[in-house]
């Protein structure tokens, strides 16, 4: 088998440390919270309206 992948330790949206109680996880993404995943949605979705 092969080494399991490990979770990112930032947020994606503004690349605060995670911490282990407090994380967020939604679309293949860990954020710090709910208003960083929502953000870190609408850029993309403007980012995809865009292109």
């Amino acid at each position: 088998m092969g080494k399991a992948e490990e979770k990112r330790k930032n947020c994606l949206n503004c690349n605060k440390s995670l911490r282990r109680i407090d994380w967020y996880y939604r679309n293949n993404g860990y954020f710090c919270n709910k208003a960083c995943f929502k953000a870190y949605a609408k850029k993309q979705e403007e980012e995809s309206a865009q292109s």
